[in-house]
């Protein structure tokens, strides 16, 4: 060291004893440069470094976050990726890459769902959807090819995740998926739970979607089927006797794999689901519609019960699919050409979905509203869907009773048990007017309908009324037939007669027959109907008018109203309904079920098909052995069902008074008062008492008599005026003496005797009890006159000496 640095200093030598100490210095401790050092000294070495790097160019710098532009590269990048993915999943065979194709197929759906790509997640669903083999294999071989491919398996499990775990933002995807469940459907896969669905009229409240099968060659003779077995190979004949081993296992396979995909969650998670998601699920099931070109009724049926599953799990947001639910259960209704299984299921949906919202108050109205569907049904059509829905609209009344309060919602309800239960037409306001290019759907301000805009068709007419156009014979009220007019024989007396002397309605008497312009009857067209459902609409009617709370001011005319169409549907045990389904046929609703056929034919016409045109008579049999008892039963409720209403009716309309009076509501005003009690209730309910008096039946008849005597001896009708019972003559006991007049029961001559002697004697008592006030009527002369005729007519009516000789006594005390 010193000997290299020798003559350096200026040609001189550095001071000994320092380069000794440098010498030293250096071989003791090692010069280390400032990258490699530690701690604090490489630090401040960095950071004096940075600060002068800092004041040049290179100090100028951008900071991104991480993933700035991981949306642009994915979007850049996924076409690529999927294809890549699909090819790698389609030809591999080993189970490692098999998995991390999946593996990758889920994280693609992860950043797609994470940015909101519903193009991209559509993308992915349907390419995996290519993979299960659910829409390329025919139904017949599905079960096998799909049980036993592990690949479709694991595409099948991978696709229901996704929709589940990232069903928010699939759109197109979903008609993939329910094409996808429609063939698991077809080919029988699904689990029970899916394909069973609510019925009202089977006694085990649900039934099958699926046909049930028929064998193909049920038709063929035993030779034909014998030589048939001998010309196949052995091949075919193999396959005849039924599914192999192998077969039979890949079903197993296949039915496992769906359970474990658990397609039922699509249903049950739907509540979940944003609501664009939700609406383009729904979109693809409406989408199975009859429209289609291939249309499959099962198909659409299975589609429209998976629709009504899901509104029913979104009730919450309920609002905002029931536009789509609405117009597409309408459709269905009113555009289908025949009756069928399809327009069955459209019909309990809808009553399925109004039992379940009705306690939605926000909602409750338009579905109230919507059942005016039903009644916009071709008649024929909805009177072969009566029974489904007379049961339907009794669990609705029994659950929801409480929650209708419109009087427009009652007037649906009840108009709806009158079609059903007795026959009675829809109100042809109602009916949609059918031209070639009808668009289908209404809206709600088109489905409803008014009664308040014409007359109220109670069912008779009120006095006022009768008083002020009496003089008008051509104006006669809906309810009066020319049979009516031209049969009556009697004359008609009101107020307005005080013009003409009593000697005018003398000589009338004599010359002319004498008319009277009411009848006992509402007047309406009654066609067939179906026993059961007249039954359960009158059970329906005992429900509400049983319990106070139930009728109300909005319901009780039309009860009464309907309470006498079901009365003149039951008279003589039914016979006019009888005699109008001779030779119509009826509807067996049990038939009306899904049976297995041929496909021989993929074009289909939204029609009814041989099943269900062909009904099986056993039960046709078993309603006619028990039509008797069954009207029977159904004449007696109704019977005291009338006499409920006409002993609570005073105290019905006091509460109701009092408590308007109470809450000084400003609405229509409620009259409590003798004339507005025989108008609303009195006079409709005794003269629907008196039709049963003339029944057929015996038994019917005089308990008829029984109530009616009853209810007109009440103490509550003691406040009726001269005029309310001049009234009660002409709308009730005069045409009741008519009717009995005719040759009711030609087999029971003498029943009908006494039945005359009995309606003769309440006459007589009813005019006793109330001579004074009618007394002073100006017309009493012709009502005593019209007695007197009838008194006359009943002495000749009859074989034997009972009425002639009850007569002259009545008269005697009449007299006295």
């Amino acid at each position: 060291f010193r000997k290299n640095l020798k003559g350096v200093n200026g040609g001189k030598d550095f001071d000994q004893e320092m380069l000794e100490d440098i010498y030293y210095a250096i071989k003791n401790e090692e010069i280390v440069m400032p990258d490699e050092q530690t701690g604090l000294v490489k630090e401040n070495y960095v950071w004096s470094v940075l600060l002068h790097r800092g004041a040049t160019e290179e100090g100028v710098f951008l900071h991104v976050p991480s993933g700035s532009y991981d949306h642009d590269l994915f979007a850049m990048t996924w076409g690529p990726t999927v294809a890549a993915l699909s090819y790698v999943f389609d030809k591999s065979l080993d189970e490692t890459v098999i998995q991390k194709s999946i593996s990758g197929f889920r994280k693609c759906a992860m950043i797609s769902a994470h940015y909101g790509l519903s193009d991209v997640f559509d993308n992915l669903i349907i390419s995996l959807c290519k993979f299960t083999a659910l829409s390329s294999e025919s139904i017949e071989n599905l079960p096998t090819v799909f049980g036993s491919n592990p690949k479709a398996h694991i595409a099948a499990k991978t696709v229901f995740h996704l929709a589940y775990r990232h069903g928010d933002i699939l759109r197109e995807g979903w008609k993939n998926i329910v094409e996808a469940m429609l063939q698991l459907f077809r080919a029988e896969l699904l689990p029970k739970t899916m394909v069973e669905v609510e019925d009202f009229v089977d006694p085990n409240g649900k039934i099958c979607l699926q046909r049930e099968e028929t064998p193909s060659n049920r038709g063929e003779s035993t030779v034909l089927i014998f030589v048939n077995w001998l010309t196949l190979s052995g091949t075919e004949q193999s396959g005849m006797r039924g599914p192999s081993t192998e077969n039979q296992e890949a079903k197993r396979m296949a039915l496992e794999c769906i359970k474990q995909c658990d397609p039922e969650k699509l249903i049950t998670e739907s509540k979940f689901l944003q609501l664009e998601s939700l609406q383009e699920l729904m979109k693809a099931l409406i989408s199975v519609s009859p429209d289609e070109e291939t249309y499959d009724e099962e198909d659409c049926a299975f589609c429209l019960e998976m629709l009504l599953r899901i509104v029913l799990e979104n009730r919450d947001r309920v609002t905002f699919v029931w536009q789509a639910m609405r117009d597409h259960l309408y459709h269905l209704c009113i555009n289908a050409m025949e009756y069928c299984c399809l327009v069955e299921r459209a019909v309990v949906g809808l009553l399925r979905l109004a039992i379940r919202l009705l306690r939605r108050e926000e909602i409750s109205a338009q579905v109230l509203l919507s059942l005016r569907i039903l009644l916009m049904m071709k008649p024929s059509m909805l009177n072969r869907a009566s029974h489904q829905i007379a049961f339907g609209l009794h669990e609705l009344l029994k659950t929801n009773a409480a929650n209708i309060h419109s009087g427009e919602d009652w007037y649906t309800l009840f108009t709806l048990l009158e079609c059903i239960g007795s026959g009675v037409k829809p109100p042809p306001a109602l009916q949609p007017t059918r031209t070639e290019n009808d668009t289908g759907a209404q809206s709600d301000s088109e489905i409803s309908y008014h009664p308040n805009e014409t007359s109220l068709d109670r069912g008779y007419t009120s006095d006022s009324e009768v008083y002020a156009d009496h003089s008008k014979q051509a104006k006669l009220h809906r309810s009066v037939t020319d049979v009516d007019v031209v049969n009556s024989g009697w004359l008609v007396v009101g107020k307005d007669d005080i013009n003409h002397s009593t000697m005018a309605g003398f000589s009338r008497l004599g010359n002319s027959p004498l008319v009277n312009q009411y009848s006992l009857t509402v007047g309406m067209d009654l066609g067939p109907h179906n026993t059961k459902s007249l039954m359960k609409c009158v059970e329906s009617l005992s429900f509400i008018v049983r319990d106070a709370a139930h009728v109300t001011p909005e319901n009780f005319e039309l009860c009464v109203k309907t309470i006498r169409i079901f009365v003149e549907a039951s008279l003589n045990g039914g016979c006019k309904s009888q005699e109008k389904r001779g030779k119509n046929h009826k509807y067996d609703s049990k038939s009306a079920r899904f049976k297995k056929k041929a496909k021989e034919n993929s074009l289909r016409h939204f029609k009814t098909s041989s099943q269900h045109q062909h009904r099986s008579t056993s039960e046709d049999e078993d309603e006619d052995e028990s039509v008797p008892a069954s009207y029977h039963t159904v004449s007696l409720q109704l019977l005291d069902l009338m006499h409920t209403l006409h002993t609570r009716a005073a105290t019905i309309y006091s509460s109701w008074a009092e408590e308007q009076q109470h809450l000084e509501i400003t609405e229509k005003k409620i009259e409590a008062n003798s004339r507005a009690l025989w108008l609303n209730c009195w006079c409709p309910l005794l003269q629907g008492i008196a039709c049963l008096c003339y029944d057929a039946r015996r038994q019917v008849r005089m308990q008829a008599l029984t109530y009616l005597q009853r209810a007109l001896l009440v103490h509550d009708l003691q406040a009726l005026d001269a005029l309310e019972w001049e009234s009660c003559f002409n709308k009730v006991l005069f045409p009741l003496l008519t009717k009995l007049l005719e040759n009711i029961s030609p087999a029971d001559i003498g029943g009908m005797e006494e039945t005359r002697m009995r309606a003769s004697t309440l006459l007589s008592k009813v005019f006793l009890q109330h001579l004074s006030p009618l007394l002073s009527l100006p017309t009493f002369a012709a009502l005593w006159l019209t007695i007197l005729d009838f008194m006359d007519k009943y002495m000749h009516a009859g074989s034997s000496d009972l009425l002639p000789e009850a007569i002259p006594e009545s008269l005697k005390n009449m007299l006295l």
